[in-house]
């Protein structure tokens, strides 16, 4: 027969040291959740960033580059068709202060940029097939792109001149 010669201050002793273990393990369990959860949520912010900058980039091309009328055509009628809350304003060789589509863009004396459903102008739902329109955009003209952005940096407005 075996007899157990540990005194009840080891016992003590061991109990101790395993109550301490355990609470490591669990003060090491909770810090890697928060790190856990503080890594996962500056991805989150990220992963919005990047579809938010996504979502402007069908409409940031239009920057500073220059597109067919057809196209150009084509795009208006998609936008209005999908409801998208943009300005496209057209300036034509016959009509330099420019036609609205889709909704009006208005600069503010502070000079920050909006839309409306109404404005200075009302703006146009379709695009015209009659050549003698001031807003006739011709299919084979070239039209260079200026976008513009509302104070919260999401593009509102699409401005296309008619170069010559």
């Amino acid at each position: 027969m075996k007899f157990n010669y540990l005194s009840d201050a080891v016992k003590l002793l061991i109990f101790a040291a395993a109550v301490i273990i355990v609470c490591v393990i669990v003060v090491i369990g909770f810090k890697t959740t928060n790190e856990g959860k503080s890594i996962a949520s500056a991805g989150t912010s990220q992963f919005n960033a990047m579809s938010s900058e996504y979502q402007d980039v069908s409409k940031s091309i239009y920057d500073g580059s220059t597109i067919l009328g057809s196209e150009l055509s084509s795009m208006i009628k998609k936008s209005i068709e999908k409801g998208e809350y943009i300005s496209i304003v057209v300036k034509t060789l016959a009509n330099p202060s420019g036609t609205h589509y889709n909704y009006s863009h208005v600069v503010s004396s502070s000079g920050e940029h909006s839309i409306s459903k109404t404005g200075t102008t009302t703006p146009l739902k379709t695009v015209t097939d009659d050549k003698s329109s001031a807003s006739y955009i011709n299919p084979s003209a070239q039209f260079l792109g200026t976008i513009f952005k509302d104070v919260n940096n999401n593009v509102i407005c699409i401005q296309f001149e008619q170069q010559e």
